[in-house]
C-alpha cells in the first residue's frame, strides 16, 4: 500500500452533500485520496481493516419477514377477521362446534397464505443464489479473484467485455472501454468511457465517462480502476436507498378486496341482525336464533377468497422467478397487472436493450429481416422472383470485425450493435465463431470514439483466390468519406455518387 496522506476531494454540487466528485480528480490524485497503489494495490491487512469500517460491498436488503409476522399479515385479512368475529360470537353463544368448524377454515386459510408467500420468496432467495459475482482485483502485487462482496474503497480492480462492473470506481486506464448503463441511466447505447478528467463537478451522471459503476456491464474493450465507492454508497446502493424509503401501499387488488370485504360485511350482519331480531320477536329461542343468524353471516363470506388470491399471485411470482424477474412482495404481481400508466426513460422508449437487424440494404436493394431480439432464427425476405445474392463478403465484415459472442440462447457478451449483426450473420447460415477460426485476424485497429471506426485484417477466400483483405466497420459519414464506388446487384461496382443518386440510405456501413 502506497504511504501517502490523504487527499482531500472536491464535494460533489448539487444536493447529495455528501457524495465525492472523483470525476473531477485526476487519477493519480484518486489513487493518492484513497492511500492505494496502482500497481501493489492494497495490503491484505489493509482490506481487513477496511472492511471492518466499510462494510461488505453489498446493498443492503430489507430483513425477510418470519413465517410468524407473514402470518399475522394473513390473519389481518378482513375477511379473516370476520371469520373470527363468527368465532368470538360462536364461543359467546356456547356454540362450540361452530366455532371450532370456523377456526379451522381461518387457521387453514393462515397456513396455506403464508405457505404460498414462503415459497414464492424460496423462488426469489433460489434466483439470488445462482450466481455470485466475481472481481480480479489487485492486492499486494497480485492479482486474484474475489467475490465482488468483499472488495474496498482502493482496490484495484480489472475489467474486460462481459464483466459486470463490482462496484463504482474511477478509470485508470482503459482501452476502447464501452459499458453498457441502462439499468442505471435509461440510456441503451454502450457509453464510451475514457480516464481523462473531467472538469465540471455538477456533470450529470450519465456523462461521467471516466467513472464505471456498479451492476453495469462491460460490452467492449478492457480497464482497471480504482474502487472508490463500494455498497450503499454506490449509485446503486444510493436508489436502493430511494426505494426503500417509499412507504408500503396495499396493491388494487387488496383495495377492491377490502372493498368487497366490507360490503359483504355489511350485508351479512345486517341480515344476521335482522334474524336475530325477526326471531326474538317471534319468541324462538336466542342461542338457535344466533346460531341461525352466525350461519348466514357464514354462508355470505367467501371463506376461501384469502387462500384462492393467494395461490394465483404465488404462481404469478414463480413464473416470472423462471423469467428471472425478481418479485419482492406477491402484492407486486397483481399490482403490475394492473398497472395502466408507465413513465417511459428520456428516449421516450422502453428497451429490453437489444438490438436487432429489421431491414438490410445490399447491392442497391432492400431485403426485410425477420426475428425478435437476439434468436438466431428468422429468414432474409425479397421480391419474388429476384436472384438470390450472395451475402458472402457481407458476412465476413459483421463475423470478422467484430468481437461480441451470441450463444444459442440469445446471451450477449459484447456490444449490442455487434451482436445484431452477429444474429444477422447467423440467419444468413453464418457460424460467426466458427468463421473467426477459420480467419484468424492478422491484424486490427481497434475501434475509437476519435476516428469511429474499427479495422480488422484477415487471409480470405474471394472470388477463386486468397487475398489479404482489410474488413472496416464504423460510422456512415467517416466510412463513406473514405470510399470512392459501391456495389450494385450482380457485384457490378460503380461511382460512390452514382450510387448515392440513385438511393439515399441511412445504415451503419460494414
Amino acid at each position: 500500500m502506497a504511504a501517502v496522506g490523504p487527499v482531500p476531494p472536491p464535494a460533489q454540487g448539487g444536493n447529495d452533500a455528501d457524495e465525492t466528485a472523483w470525476h473531477c480528480l485526476d487519477a493519480d490524485a484518486v489513487i493518492a485520496a484513497l492511500c492505494s497503489d496502482r500497481r501493489q494495490g492494497l495490503a491484505p491487512a489493509e482490506v481487513d481493516s477496511r472492511r471492518k469500517h466499510h462494510g461488505d460491498n453489498e446493498i443492503a436488503a430489507e430483513p425477510a419477514p418470519s413465517p410468524w409476522a407473514i402470518a399475522l399479515v394473513q390473519l389481518k385479512d378482513p375477511m379473516n377477521l370476520m371469520l373470527v368475529a363468527v368465532v368470538i360470537i360462536s364461543l359467546v353463544i356456547a356454540e362450540i362446534s361452530t366455532a371450532l368448524v370456523v377456526a379451522v377454515l381461518v387457521v387453514v386459510n393462515v397456513v396455506l397464505g403464508t405457505r404460498q408467500e414462503l415459497k414464492a420468496r424460496a423462488s426469489v432467495d433460489a434466483l439470488a443464489r445462482i450466481q455470485v459475482p466475481k472481481a480480479r482485483v489487485v492486492r499486494g502485487g497480485v492479482l486474484q479473484e474475489v467475490p465482488a462482496a468483499q472488495l474496498v474503497p482502493g482496490d484495484i480492480v480489472e475489467l474486460e467485455a462481459g464483466d459486470l462492473v463490482p462496484a463504482d470506481g474511477r478509470l485508470l486506464q482503459s482501452a476502447t472501454l464501452e459499458t453498457q448503463e441502462a439499468a442505471l441511466t435509461g440510456e441503451s447505447a454502450p457509453v464510451p468511457k475514457s480516464p481523462d478528467v473531467l472538469a465540471d463537478a455538477s456533470v450529470a451522471l450519465g456523462d461521467r465517462t471516466d467513472m464505471a459503476f456498479q451492476n453495469t456491464s462491460v460490452t467492449r474493450g478492457t480497464a482497471t480502476i480504482v474502487v472508490t465507492e463500494t455498497g450503499m454508497r454506490t449509485q446503486m446502493g444510493r436508489i436502493a436507498s430511494l426505494l426503500s424509503a417509499i412507504p408500503p401501499r396495499r396493491s388494487p387488488l387488496q383495495r377492491e378486496l377490502d372493498s368487497l370485504t366490507r360490503l359483504l360485511g355489511v350485508i351479512a350482519w345486517v341480515a344476521v341482525a335482522i334474524i336475530v331480531v325477526i326471531g326474538l320477536l317471534r319468541g324462538q329461542d336466542a342461542a338457535t336464533v344466533m346460531l341461525l343468524g352466525i350461519s348466514m353471516g357464514v354462508s355470505a363470506i367467501p371463506t376461501g377468497m384469502p387462500t384462492f388470491v393467494q395461490a394465483m399471485l404465488a404462481f404469478g411470482a414463480r413464473q416470472l422467478a423462471e423469467a428471472r424477474a425478481v418479485v419482492k412482495n406477491l402484492t407486486d404481481v397483481e399490482t403490475l397487472g394492473a398497472t395502466s400508466l408507465i413513465n417511459s426513460d428520456k428516449t421516450g422508449t422502453l428497451t429490453m436493450n437489444q438490438m436487432t437487424v429489421r431491414s438490410l440494404y445490399f447491392h442497391g436493394r432492400w431485403f426485410a429481416v425477420e426475428g425478435e431480439g437476439y434468436r438466431k432464427t428468422g429468414a432474409i425476405t425479397q421480391a419474388a422472383g429476384e436472384e438470390v445474392p450472395d451475402f458472402t463478403l457481407l458476412a465476413y465484415g459483421m463475423c470478422l470485425d467484430s468481437d461480441a459472442v451470441v450463444s444459442d440462447d440469445g446471451a450477449v457478451v459484447g456490444d449490442p450493435t455487434e451482436a445484431a449483426l452477429i444474429v444477422l450473420a447467423a440467419k444468413m447460415g453464418v457460424d460467426a465463431p466458427l468463421t473467426r477460426r477459420t480467419y484468424p485476424r492478422v491484424a486490427e485497429v481497434p475501434f475509437d470514439s476519435s476516428y469511429k471506426f474499427m479495422a480488422t485484417y484477415h487471409h480470405l477466400p474471394v472470388d477463386g483466390a486468397t487475398h489479404f483483405v482489410e474488413m472496416v466497420k464504423g460510422g456512415p459519414d467517416v466510412l463513406l468519406a473514405r470510399c470512392r464506388s459501391a456495389y450494385r446487384p450482380g457485384r457490378r461496382e460503380v461511382p460512390l455518387d452514382e450510387a448515392r443518386a440513385r438511393s439515399a440510405v441511412r445504415t451503419s456501413p460494414v
